[in-house]
């Protein structure tokens, strides 16, 4: 299982801050689950998927990765302050 968070604008989207998955429905990669939880979001113009930030296991990444058994997966829309 994976634990996945969402944060900003991606929780309001998805309509809730956390899920969990079984490894084997995520694909086995960042790139594919970001694709597999967001697609009908993309598909309907919503989100753009170079807009959703990543992190694993609380690590920013903007690169594919493969995931493992107990990681926490984040999807979190771009921060600003000042």
């Amino acid at each position: 299982m994976i634990d996945i968070l969402f944060f900003g604008r991606m929780a309001d989207l998805m309509r809730k801050r956390r899920a969990r998955l079984d490894l084997t429905d995520a694909r086995g990669t960042l790139f594919r689950l970001r694709e597999e939880i967001f697609q009908d979001l993309v598909d309907n113009g919503r989100i753009t998927p170079g807009l959703i930030r990543m992190s694993v296991n609380q690590v920013v990444t903007h690169s594919d990765q493969p995931l493992s058994d107990g990681d926490e997966v984040a999807f979190f829309s771009v921060f600003s302050g000042g």
